[in-house]
């Protein structure tokens, strides 16, 4: 803290000085052409308590002469173009006008300033996602929200997505805006509900970047500078972005060759996994197999979420006499992963993992004529299913059967399927799916490039002081190991970028999902019927993210027990931002309260029960709904976990179940989604999932 203070004083006084010496600059070293960066503005809150910044561009050498808060500063372009006017640090308050003058003395202004507390909320949908959108993307309770929203002293910047592969950018379009009904609909929901939740609680000005991109990985948001620090590939593909040389060239294509390799053997072993299954699923295209004793697919989806490997969809279809001998479109919406489609045993259409975005692609095949009778024709879909939910995932709208030529009636198909599993991968022994890189998906056209995003909508601002950033990320990295150490590198890359090593960095931890499908909803207690899952992509992801709680500065919000099992943006980020807020004000303005759930901190076997110990008990271990502690499961020596009974005594969870005579270890929560995750500390803060075998992670 002495070292931040001072450093504070001595920008200060390097500003006061520049201002005492330049009060008689003379007229031709004043700049007749100037700007300032766009990030600046009318209506804008600047940092408190820390030295206020304001830079823009001017002739090399040329002075512009900076006024705020009736203090004026003297600022020299340097040999970039580039000026900065430093003010001394100022205490919250306003309404202040700013106004910047050259050789010609006709001052740009910005009014309506205010000086308070400055957050950029960043990341994914879930960041992105608006408080009024559409009818699956807006928050509960919307239409009051907004209603309800005239903040006066909270300022809000909703910087518009843009891409800059390989080259950061000085600007950045957008502006300031006070908070009103008609300005938070399309804001950020999570960062509006976190900084609402500041201005209740500090009584102070609130400014709100919001930067994100729905459905972008960690990647982008990373700088060049980082990945060169790291040693990351990732530095490489940035380099590609800009006019490479020929042995950057060849070393991008020997890289590309590499993978390509690397993915096409783990796909042959994939596809081997079960040779003998799969020579005996051979029959189950033709039309006369006899699928009675299949069950019942479950869509979209259909293959379990905690098998990755190959499963078959049949379902008959009674075509008109007219249809006979005509080509037909065949309609399948999106499957994924990768298929092989038969009709009448004949096969029609296959997507495989050569294609780009293979797993999302609407699958639109022709049927010729010759294979088509009136009467029961039979569809049969090979599936494989390589990571994560799989299956069949096209909405009613998209499954359908029609004649290629002339109009004539769809035919829907989106139910009635009959599903068998070929095979479950051993995903253990296989290892995960490579990760395709960026320059295979995508491009450097792709918002999840590496840097393309820290270029044009982060790289702007890292000369606008800020306190601290919130951020919501990591369902596009879901289930990947290397999302650890990206995760790291994005922390201190952003707090070097900002030049502030105590920055207070706050995630949200994913919240509980199973399977988007927010128009045709999952059973409420589908999840009573699942078995324990070893292979579980989200609960991966929600633990490293608790692991960047070892790194100083760092809060997490826990959103596993808001979560929605059929919609990946859970309309309930009034509480996610109550989180975010009460986490910072713990890490940045020393509230001294309690602001996170129960953390797992110790275990001890007790004959046939597991008792747990956890940090951040608070007032004391509770649950939300007044229930036993739910989401519990135990094993023995074979490392078969099953759901188990589970207790409070006092600040300890004890665990036990009848069918594990010896336990060895415990999860919680270690699911895509369950509608028991319950336990709580008496101050209303959500337990972190966990598992007592996680690796160490370096």
């Amino acid at each position: 803290m002495k070292k931040r203070i001072t450093a504070i004083f001595a920008a200060a006084a390097v500003a006061l000085a520049m201002s005492a010496c330049c009060t008689s600059v003379p007229p031709e070293k004043m700049a007749a052409n100037f700007t300032v960066h766009k990030v600046f503005g009318s209506h804008m809150v600047l940092q408190r308590e820390k030295p206020i910044t304001i830079s823009g561009t001017a002739e090399p050498g040329k002075v512009v002469k900076a006024t705020l808060a009736g203090k004026s500063v003297y600022a020299e372009a340097d040999k970039n173009g580039e000026w900065e006017a430093v003010f001394p640090a100022m205490k919250a308050g306003g309404p202040y006008v700013l106004e910047i003058v050259g050789k010609d003395g006709k001052p740009t202004v910005f009014d309506d300033i205010l000086v308070g507390e400055v957050w950029i909320c960043s990341g994914q949908s879930n960041m992105q996602m608006p408080v009024m959108g559409g009818r699956f993307w807006r928050v509960k309770n919307a239409e009051q929200e907004v209603k309800n929203a005239n903040h006066p002293n909270i300022r809000l910047f909703n910087v518009p997505r843009s891409k800059s592969p390989g080259y950061i950018q000085k600007e950045i379009k957008g502006s300031w805006t006070p908070c009103t009904p008609e300005s938070v609909k399309d804001f950020s929901a999570a960062g509006y509900f976190f900084g609402r939740q500041l201005n209740k609680d500090l009584n102070v000005p609130i400014g709100l970047i919001h930067a994100s991109w729905g459905g972008t990985r960690i990647e982008p948001w990373i700088s060049e500078a980082a990945y060169v620090a790291a040693n990351r590939n990732e530095a490489n593909l940035v380099k590609a972005a800009r006019k490479p040389s020929k042995e950057q060239e060849q070393k991008l294509k020997k890289a590309q060759a590499e993978y390509l390799v690397k993915f096409n053997n783990w796909l042959k072993a994939f596809y081997n996994t079960d040779p003998a299954a799969t020579a005996k699923a051979k029959e189950w295209k033709n039309p006369s197999f006899d699928d009675s004793k299949w069950e019942n697919a479950v869509l979209p989806g259909g293959i379990p979420v905690e098998v990755d490997g190959i499963g078959w969809f049949r379902r008959a279809v009674n075509l008109p006499a007219d249809w006979a001998g005509k080509d037909l479109v065949l309609n399948l919406g999106a499957v994924d992963d990768c298929d092989e489609t038969f009709f009448n045993g004949v096969k029609v259409g296959e997507t495989g993992a050569e294609k780009e975005g293979y797993w999302a692609l609407n699958r639109r095949y022709t049927v010729p004529g010759k294979l088509v009778k009136a009467g029961k024709n039979v569809i049969a879909i090979r599936v494989a299913d390589h990571f994560s939910n799989g299956g069949l995932m096209g909405s009613e709208k998209t499954m359908y059967v029609t004649l290629k030529q002339g109009k004539a009636k769809r035919i829907p198909i989106a139910k009635d399927w009959k599903f068998k599993l070929e095979f479950a991968a051993n995903m253990k022994k296989l290892g995960s799916r490579p990760s395709t890189p960026a320059m295979l998906s995508g491009g450097i056209n792709s918002p999840s490039y590496p840097s393309t995003l820290f270029n044009s909508m982060v790289a702007p601002w890292t000369k606008y002081p800020i306190r601290g950033a919130i951020w919501y990320q990591g369902c596009s990295n879901a289930g990947s190991a290397d999302y650890y150490p990206l995760h790291k590198i994005l922390i201190n890359d952003w707090r070097k970028q900002w030049k502030n090593p105590e920055m207070p960095f706050i995630l949200v931890q994913l919240a509980g999902f199973e399977s988007h499908t927010p128009s045709k909803r999952l059973a409420d207690n589908y999840w009573t019927k699942k078995a324990p899952m070893d292979r579980v992509p989200y609960a991966l992801t929600r633990e490293i993210q608790a692991e960047m709680l070892n790194l100083p500065y760092t809060g997490m919000a826990v959103a596993m027990d808001i979560g929605d099992h059929s919609d990946i943006h859970p309309a309930d980020k009034q509480t996610v931002g109550y989180r975010l807020a009460k986490e910072a004000e713990r890490i940045a303005y020393h509230s001294g309260k309690v602001s996170q759930g129960p953390l797992f901190k110790s275990m001890k076997i007790e004959g046939n029960k597991i008792r747990l110990s956890f940090t951040n008990v608070g007032k004391g271990l509770s649950t939300k709904d007044g229930r036993k502690p739910g989401a519990f499961a135990i094993a023995g020596k074979d490392g078969k976990y099953v759901w188990a009974d589970a207790v409070i005594d006092g600040d300890t969870v004890v665990v036990s179940s009848p069918k594990v005579k010896e336990p060895k270890n415990v999860r919680y929560a270690w699911v895509q989604y369950r509608g028991d995750v319950n336990l709580c500390n008496k101050d209303g803060f959500a337990a972190s999932p966990f598992r007592t075998d996680k690796p160490e992670y370096k």
